[in-house]
């Protein structure tokens, strides 16, 4: 019966934490994202949707270290949601770790996990496939799991006016199919237990 309770008060908790507001970075509310990937400004990702809002200034670089926490992953990074956004030449890069210590004037992708280019026209479309997949970075493929990494996001267009906007969309770590059937196992034992005592 303990471990009933205990595996209850598990799913509880994770659907309570579903339901808990997300965190994000708004820069017309939280102030403007640092300029410095060797101090970037800090978000704890949780469960849902992580809004990032801003704008480009001329010149300017945001930079966002998050934390993936453990037994969550960062699944999509969805660009957009109705907003009129980037230039033809905004850029976003991830690097492992709380820093970004990839040079701005570098001219290759060393150092960096991932990197894409994104404009209007991919407004709605996650970006963590073409991150993980920019050409000379070590690269990645699906979700990134729990960590630290830090987002270098820049208009290199120097176009005034422009805004930005992301969904960092966090999911648990998928269980194995093996334990949800020895949960479901161990339920119907005590269930008929219980039957069998009544």
């Amino acid at each position: 019966m303990h471990i009933l309770r205990s595996t209850l008060g598990l799913l509880v908790a994770l659907m309570l934490a579903g339901a808990a507001q997300a965190a994000g970075w708004n820069e017309s509310i939280d102030g403007d994202l640092s300029n410095d990937g060797l101090a970037p400004s800090v978000v704890m990702l949780q469960l849902g949707s992580n809004p990032l809002r801003g704008s480009f200034g001329a010149p300017d670089r945001d930079y966002l270290a998050v934390t993936v926490p453990q037994g969550l992953q960062l699944h999509a990074l969805r660009y957009g949601a109705g907003m009129v956004l980037g230039g033809v030449r905004s850029f976003i890069g991830v690097q492992a770790g709380p820093q970004l210590t990839v040079l701005p004037t570098t001219e290759t992708a060393d150092g960096l996990l991932g990197w894409a280019h994104f404009q209007d026209a991919v407004v709605g479309t996650d970006l963590l496939p073409d991150i993980g997949a920019g050409y000379g970075a070590s690269g990645f493929s699906g979700p990134l799991p729990a960590g630290t990494y830090t987002f270098w996001i820049q208009e290199t267009s120097r176009e005034p006016g422009l805004a930005f906007a992301f969904d960092l969309e966090v999911s648990a770590v998928p269980e194995p199919a093996s334990a949800w059937l020895l949960l479901g196992g161990m339920g119907w034992l005590l269930l008929r237990r219980s039957q069998a005592a009544a």
